[in-house]
């Protein structure tokens, strides 16, 4: 048997890309226009009807100020007084911010009272935009709204009033400028004029109130800072005065004679030091020769002229050796009070020095301190004099302060700023299109059923015979008469058109043993099975269709099976077939209906005993359809389909998902069963325009006057 299947059809790879062809999206927008169209009419008559009867007409008014950036600044030299120096972004946002605060908002309603103003009173006048809504509404059905008899507390209505104000209180800047616009908008135009002259003359009047505060803060600030160093330079003034009588003090003059003589000294010493280690050095090596009886080299040692005279006079024996000795011993005596002599004057000059450096310190230390007291002194009084100049530049300054900000432009009044109704409308039209796209974009991508043939072969992979749209039958008994009355209706079309297909699919053997099967039940299998083998009597052959659903007792088709031959009467061989006459009148073709058995379905479809039937019938009809139970419910269709020539499935429009499909076919193909095509059914002719399918099957207007209605 032919099939129409290909395994490497490039439809199946549609779903295998990440990418959306726009092709696709498009068609869908196309098909959901009426959507988009419903969604557009919607918005649009919402808003135009809020425009028009809801909407109150606005005005808009605007004062400008312009910062000032540099300021004057009363104290130069002493910091953190007064705050001064360009604008910085940082600066003028904050001001920003100061403009748009509560607090700023709270002033602007005490100063104006707007607590007992209509436009701002909930008591006086709702203008919520949910309340014009209900009373024109209400006005519509000439009904009146009742207002609700509620009191708020005060601070409740002062809450809402600053939150309306707020509201309506706009603040702005001119990016790269000092100018900051104050914009009000209400429904009042004098309201709004004088809400934002108002809230212009309030923040002048802070940045001066700011700046007198400050001065105030820095007078006060001065004044005690003055006080304090007027005490402090007058305590050091009695301390400078008393400090020379509590002690030695000398002047600079005399103290730098005494560091003369203390360097002096300190020569003196050095040499004194210098001779006493020559005193000593000869007296210990004088000791060593007198110890050892060298006159000799003593005298010669010594180089003193006595001395000499004395040995040379020894020499020529003028005197005794005793005589030398003695003279020796005097010099030796003389050397050693020497010495002792030097010692003691660099003693003296030890002592000397040490008592005149101690003097020099002391009094050095009393003049340092004298001079820092003068210093001292002198910075106090200095710092008093200038502390005390800017106490008194400050109390000029004080009454003569500006704001740093002027107002350059006033509010005036003007015509209504209500909104631009076309530009509104227009948003609403573009509105109501994003919305409708949107829903027919997730409508379809949430969509898993077949719409259309296309879709059903680029899915499925196999060619679809035909297309049936729903039969307008009232019940199941009027089908078959809705058939006879109506032979070249769109249905009868459809399936003739369906019949055509079948007997054409393959020319070399046309097909006699036609299943019929579906995913799932309720897809209108049954009816397009009696309506094709009705169909095909018109051909001239003979045709028998079996109900092979012989799991289920309800028939989707009503016909009278009490006196008719059953499908499981031939199999068990309760009756010969050439006895039997198998064709029905009021159906026009032969029939074996279905009746419930106790033995399982699938094992009577799968007995030889079926199949040997099914060969007997082939000799005795020309067309047999088999009406099989669901693919996906039953293993009955696949044992079926092993008898049959060509297997038709069954797919139920808008209905049967594209899964239900796919396991459907790939249960039939896995049994080496061939399926010959698809059929598009129960398509409903209404909703197919609805899901802008118009023209799809050829059963619309373009052909209706080849059809009956």
């Amino acid at each position: 048997m032919k099939d129409l299947y290909n395994p490497n059809s490039n439809s199946i790879s549609v779903n295998d890309s990440d990418d959306i062809d726009p092709s696709i999206i498009f068609a869908a927008l196309w098909r959901g226009k009426w959507v988009i169209f419903f969604n557009i009419i919607f918005f649009v008559s919402i808003v135009y009807f809020y425009v028009n009867r809801v909407a109150v007409p606005l005005y808009s008014a605007e004062a400008t100020l312009v910062l000032q950036d540099e300021k004057p600044e009363v104290i130069r030299d002493i910091e953190s007084i007064m705050s001064g120096g360009p604008i910085t972004n940082v600066n003028m946002n904050t001001e920003l911010e100061i403009l748009r605060s509560r607090s700023f908002a709270e002033k602007l309603v005490d100063s104006l009272d707007l607590i007992n103003h209509p436009f701002f009173d909930k008591s006086l006048q709702n203008t919520s935009m949910y309340h014009r809504a209900k009373i024109n509404l209400l006005k519509q059905f000439d009904l009146t709204f009742k207002e609700p008899a509620s009191v708020p507390s005060s601070e409740e209505v002062r809450s809402n009033v600053v939150n309306l104000v707020l509201s309506s209180i706009t603040i702005s800047n001119i990016r790269k400028t000092l100018v900051i616009n104050i914009s009000a908008t209400t429904s009042n135009a004098a309201l709004s004029v004088l809400m934002a002259n108002t809230m212009a003359e309030l923040y002048i009047q802070n940045q001066i109130q700011l700046k007198l505060d400050a001065l105030a803060n820095a007078t006060k600030f001065l004044s005690n800072r003055t006080s304090e160093l007027k005490q402090g330079f007058e305590d050091l003034k009695t301390k400078l005065s008393e400090y020379p009588a509590q002690s030695e003090l000398v002047s600079p003059e005399f103290l730098e004679t005494q560091e003369m003589q203390l360097h002096e000294l300190r020569t003196r010493q050095d040499e004194t030091r210098e001779r006493l280690v020559k005193k000593t050095a000869l007296r210990s090596t004088l000791r060593l020769l007198r110890d050892d009886d060298n006159l000799e080299t003593l005298v010669n040692t010594a180089d003193d002229y006595r001395l000499n005279q004395v040995i040379l006079k020894y020499q020529n024996n003028l005197i005794s050796l005793d005589d030398l000795n003695n003279e020796v011993d005097r010099f030796m005596l003389q050397i050693e009070m020497d010495a002792q002599q030097v010692s003691e004057q660099l003693l003296a000059l030890e002592v000397s020095k040490k008592l005149l450096k101690d003097q020099i310190n002391r009094q050095s230390k009393e003049l340092i301190v004298l001079q820092q007291l003068e210093r001292e002194t002198e910075t106090a009084r200095l710092l008093y004099e200038s502390f005390f100049t800017r106490l008194q530049e400050m109390n000029v300054q004080l009454g003569l302060e500006t704001a740093d900000v002027r107002l350059v432009s006033e509010a005036i009044l003007k015509g209504h700023t209500s909104q631009n109704k076309t530009q509104i409308l227009y948003l609403a039209l573009v509105f109501g299109l994003v919305i409708g796209a949107s829903i027919v974009v997730f409508r379809e991508l949430r969509f898993s059923g077949f719409r259309s043939i296309s879709e059903l072969r680029l899915n499925s992979g196999y060619d679809v015979l035909a297309s049936v749209p729903i039969i307008p039958a009232s019940d199941r008994k009027a089908f078959i008469s809705y058939l006879k009355d109506k032979p070249n209706s769109v249905i009868s079309e459809a399936v003739r058109n369906l019949r055509t297909s079948i007997l054409m699919f393959d020319l070399d053997q046309e097909p006699q043993v036609i299943m019929l099967t579906s995913s799932v039940p309720q897809e209108g299998k049954s009816v397009l099975t009696f309506a094709l083998a009705h169909n095909m009597v018109g051909l001239g052959k003979r045709v028998l269709l079996i109900e092979a659903d012989i799991r289920r007792r309800v028939y989707s088709v009503h016909i009278e099976r009490k006196n008719t031959v059953s499908l499981l009467d031939l199999i068990n061989g309760d009756f010969e077939l050439t006895d039997l006459d198998l064709f029905f009148e009021d159906l026009g073709f032969n029939i074996l209906t279905g009746s419930k058995s106790d033995i399982n379905a699938a094992d009577i479809f799968a007995s030889q005993r079926f199949a040997d039937l099914i060969t007997e019938l082939r000799k005795h009809f020309d067309y047999i359809l088999i009406d099989t139970p669901p693919i996906l419910a039953v293993p009955d269709a696949r044992l079926i389909g092993t008898n049959s020539d060509a297997n038709i499935y069954i797919v139920k429009w808008n209905k049967t998902t594209r899964a239900q499909v796919q396991q459907g076919l790939d249960m039939i193909s896995n049994v080496g069963i061939g399926t010959t095509g698809l059929v598009l059914n129960q398509i409903d002719s209404k909703k197919m325009k609805f899901y802008g399918y118009t023209g799809q099957y050829g059963y619309d207007a373009d052909g209706s006057g080849y059809y009956e209605n």
